[in-house]
Order: C-alpha cells, then sequence, then structure tokens
C-alpha cells in the first residue's frame, strides 16, 4: 500500500515539475538572448501547452505512463528539438536531458532508466553531426550522461530495496512483519499457488512477561524466530502476526507435511538449552491448507486461527489440523 502511494505521489510531482521547468526556464531564456531562432517560440509554447494539458488531464498522464513512458520521447524530442535550432547554448541546454533520466530512476525503472540515457546521447551526436558541433565536447558530455545515469539508477535500486525491507521488517524479531504476510498471502492466493498455513501463539506469554519482565519477553520472541527460521526452508515465509503470534506460510506444501515442520519447531523449543531460565515456554499451533480448507484469504487465516484455538483447548503445547 505504502509503495503505491509512493509511486502516486511520484506521478502527480513529475507534471508539475516539468511546467515549472517550462516557465521558469523559457522566459528567461528568451529574455537573455533576443537573437535566438523565432521557431524556438513555437517549440517553448508546444511544450508549455503539453505539460499544462499532463497537469489538467490527470488521466492523460497516466495513460502516457503506461506500460511505456510515452512522455519520455515527448521530452526527448522537444529537448532535441531547441538544441537543434539554437546550436549555441546546446550543451547548456542537453543538460535537460537529465531530467526524463532521473524521472525513469526515481520509479526505480532501470531498463527505461538505460534506454533514456541511449536515446538521449544518440540524439544528442546526430544533432552536434548535424549541426557541425565540436564532437569531443559533447562526447564527454554523453559519457557524463552515462555515468550520472548509472550512479543514480544504483543509489535508487538501494533506497528503494532498503525502504522494502525496513517497510515490512519486525523491528524485534528481524523476521517479516504482517504487511508482508498479507501482501505474500494475497499473492498466493492470486496466482492459485497451494500453500499450508501455520499459526503459532507462545503459550502462557502474559504471564511470563509479568513475571521475568518485557524486557525477558521479548528475548522468548527473538529465540522463537531464530528458531522457526532453523527449521524451515528459504522459500516459506515467516512472519510475526502480532504481539506473540507467528505465522508460517509454506507454498506447495502438504498439510502432514507441514505437520511435520511444525513438530520440529515445537519440540527445538521444548528442548531450547536458553528457556531454562523460564517454565512452560511451548507452543500451540493450527495449520489450514489452501486450496482445501479455504479459497480466500479471509478463509485460510480463519481456519488457520481455529485450529490454533482447538490446540489452545487440548491443554496447549499442541498441533491441531484444520
Amino acid at each position: 500500500m505504502s509503495s503505491k502511494k509512493s509511486r502516486t505521489d511520484i506521478s502527480q510531482s513529475i507534471p508539475f515539475l516539468r511546467l515549472v521547468v517550462c516557465i521558469l526556464f523559457f522566459p528567461c531564456f528568451f529574455l537573455m538572448d533576443k537573437s535566438i531562432s523565432p521557431i524556438l517560440y513555437w517549440i517553448a509554447g508546444a511544450a508549455f501547452l503539453y505539460s499544462l494539458s499532463l497537469i489538467i488531464f490527470p488521466q492523460l498522464n497516466d495513460f502516457f505512463s503506461k506500460p511505456f513512458p510515452v512522455t519520455l520521447l515527448f521530452d526527448l524530442t522537444f529537448i532535441s528539438l531547441f538544441i537543434y535550432f539554437e546550436k549555441k547554448y546546446a550543451l547548456a541546454i542537453s543538460l535537460f536531458y537529465l531530467f526524463p533520466i532521473f524521472t525513469l530512476a526515481l520509479y526505480n525503472k532501470a531498463l527505461f532508466t538505460f534506454l533514456a540515457t541511449f536515446l538521449a546521447s544518440i540524439s544528442f551526436i546526430l544533432i552536434s553531426v548535424a549541426k557541425g558541433l565540436y564532437l569531443p565536447v559533447v562526447i564527454v558530455q554523453v559519457i557524463v550522461f552515462l555515468i550520472l545515469s548509472f550512479y543514480i539508477t544504483t543509489l535508487t535500486k538501494i533506497f528503494h530495496e532498503s525502504y522494502f525491507i525496513l517497510a515490512n521488517l519486525d523491528t524485534l524479531t528481524k523476521i517479516h512483519n504482517r504487511r508482508f504476510f498479507n501482501h505474500s498471502l494475497t499473492s498466493l492466493v492470486e496466482k492459485q499457488v497451494p500453500f499450508s498455513l501455520i499459526l503459532l501463539d507462545l503459550d502462557n506469554f502474559k504471564q511470563l512477561n509479568d513475571t521475568e519482565g518485557h524486557h525477558h519477553g521479548d528475548y522468548v520472541l527473538q529465540i522463537i524466530a531464530g528458531i522457526m527460521k532453523e527449521c524451515t526452508r528459504t522459500t516459506d515465509i515467516i512472519a510475526r502476526f502480532g504481539g506473540d503470534e507467528f505465522a508460517i506460510i509454506l507454498p506447495q506444501t502438504s498439510k502432514e507435511a507441514s505437520k511435520n515442520i511444525a513438530e520440529r519447531i515445537r519440540s527445538n523449543v521444548l528442548v531450547n538449552p536458553k528457556f531454562l531460565p523460564y517454565s512452560q515456554v511451548s507452543l500451540s499451533m493450527g495449520i489450514a491448507t489452501y486450496p482445501e480448507d479455504g479459497t480466500t484469504m479471509d478463509d485460510i487465516q480463519q481456519k488457520a486461527d481455529e485450529a490454533m484455538y482447538v490446540a489452545k483447548a487440548r491443554g496447549k503445547n499442541y498441533i491441531h489440523l484444520y
């Protein structure tokens, strides 16, 4: 949800920034030099109307952005026309090629970012050849485009990956949080991938917090998370569901195979020497399987939750299959 919101904010901000550039740049440029080609006034007017239309009609901006960013071609065309008809400012105007390049990098679209860099470089070189510009300087400018493109793309990728990890990580246990759990469960159901869901709840956790203190409770949660990591596969999804509840999604895993994994976790908790200072650290687990026990995300969660409460009712430290 947060990722979609950030993308929406960017898509709404870019047309506004493009219009601001048109408003600030063109009048200053034209007032500075009265000898520029009259054709530039027409190009500037067209660029302004184009930018304004994307502000007034957001649907038009969305349409031009999917699946291929057509706005990239418009931006590169206008910049290239300015360079072509006013070559004495070619190097200065060519810096505007970086605008669409950086815009695509912000969207974390590496392929389109490098495509924009390639198109901008080719356009600039061809115009320079046609207008007799000094090629060594142009080549240096193109190299700068390539370096900056690679640099901003790498930084953006690192930022997006870091943001994704932070947004989907439980800070205490260093496993996934409920946000990531919901996203993963929804994705598997939409793709109709069979899976088993294990819901775990620590027995007598409130009593542990009350008698030993919350810092001891946090320590126990961290150890439980570590045991779950050790007893599951890399393809399995472990998440802290909330409080002392955890969830494990096991793709392409039958109910019986899931029970074996759950039993391994339960047994490791019972014999773990780190729990010796604490009395009765154990787990109650409920298991449900998609699509046998339900065909929606809510169905599977409800069935696994019901199975877990049956395990609690049977004296705790128990695994129940729905």
